[in-house]
C-alpha cells in the first residue's frame, strides 16, 4: 500500500472513499465535514449520519457516538462511493493517540465491509483541527495504524491536508519512513 500525501480540499482528493474526522454527534459543520457539507454532499449525507447513530445507538438512545468509532455513509452528490465519519474527538473535544488508533481501525473496518472492495481511500491528520491533537504525534500514529492494518484491497492511502506548509511536513515524515 502507498501512503502519499494530497494538498488540497478533502473534497477533490483523487480517492473512492474520503473520511471526515468529526464530532460525536456527527455534525458535518465544519473542517472536513463542513467541507462534504459545503461541496455537495450537504444533507443528504448529514441525514445518512444522523440515520446511522440512530441505527446504532436505537430509536430513544442517545445520539452521539463514542470517541474512537467510525460511520460510513453516502456521499450525496460528491463524486465517491463513501464517506467514512470517524469520531476523532470525545464529547469535550479532546483527542488522544488511543483514540485517532481507534478511528483508523474502525474506518479500515468500514473500508473491508465494501463490496466491489475500495482501491483508495483519502483522510485528514484526524483530531487536529478542532480536537488540538499534536499534528506530528497524530500522523504517526495514522501511518502506523494504516501499515499495521490496511486490508489488502487498498492500494493508495492519500493523507490530505490544504495547507502547504502541513503537506511538506507530511511528505517528510514519509520519505523519512522509507530509509
Amino acid at each position: 500500500m502507498e501512503i502519499d500525501v494530497f494538498q488540497g480540499d478533502i473534497c477533490d482528493a483523487p480517492a473512492e472513499i474520503i473520511c471526515t474526522s468529526t464530532n460525536p454527534h456527527l455534525n458535518l459543520t465544519i473542517r472536513t465535514g463542513g467541507a462534504v457539507n459545503a461541496r455537495g454532499g450537504g444533507a443528504t449525507v448529514q441525514a445518512e449520519a444522523h440515520a446511522a447513530i440512530r441505527a446504532i445507538r436505537g430509536e430513544a438512545g442517545p445520539r452521539y457516538l463514542p470517541a474512537g468509532s467510525a460511520v460510513r455513509t453516502g456521499a450525496g452528490a460528491l463524486p465517491f462511493r463513501a464517506v467514512i465519519h470517524c469520531v476523532a474527538i470525545d464529547a469535550f473535544h479532546d483527542s488522544s493517540e488511543e483514540i485517532i488508533a481507534a478511528c483508523i481501525r474502525s474506518a479500515l473496518e468500514r473500508v473491508r465491509e465494501m463490496s466491489p472492495p475500495a482501491t483508495s481511500l483519502a483522510l485528514p491528520v484526524l483530531a487536529t483541527g478542532g480536537g488540538k491533537f499534536n499534528f506530528d504525534a497524530a500522523l504517526a500514529v495514522i501511518v502506523r495504524e494504516l501499515s499495521a492494518g490496511a486490508p489488502e484491497s487498498l492500494n493508495r492511502v492519500l493523507i490530505v491536508t490544504p495547507d502547504a506548509g502541513m503537506a511538506e511536513g507530511i511528505e517528510q515524515y514519509l520519505n523519512n519512513l522509507d530509509k
